[in-house]
């Protein structure tokens, strides 16, 4: 009976920590492998993967693809970097 009742509050415990409000919660249930990617790295991939399937579609130019993948690229280190900081502060 205390094995259930522990089961159930990591349970909780795991769901409440994991979800942060940038995605829908029906999205955790129906895909229970979204717990365990990391929102920063997935937010940066949709975004670069936009930008160059805008480059490709030849909406911006080379020079525009650079500047912006370079500024998406200082925001996403800025993220983990103040990501690391917090976890371990004092590296």
């Amino acid at each position: 009976m205390k094995q259930k009742h522990l089961l159930i509050v990591l349970t909780v415990l795991l769901v409440g920590c994991a979800y942060k409000g940038q995605q829908a919660l029906e999205t955790y249930i129906d895909e229970p492998e979204t717990i365990l990617r990391d929102p920063h790295f997935t937010n940066y991939q949709e975004a670069s993967d936009h930008l160059e399937s805008e480059y490709l579609k030849k909406t911006i130019t080379y020079a525009e693809y650079v500047e912006k993948k370079k500024e998406l690229d200082d925001k996403y280190a800025k993220e983990v970097h103040e990501r690391d900081s917090i976890v371990a502060p004092g590296q």
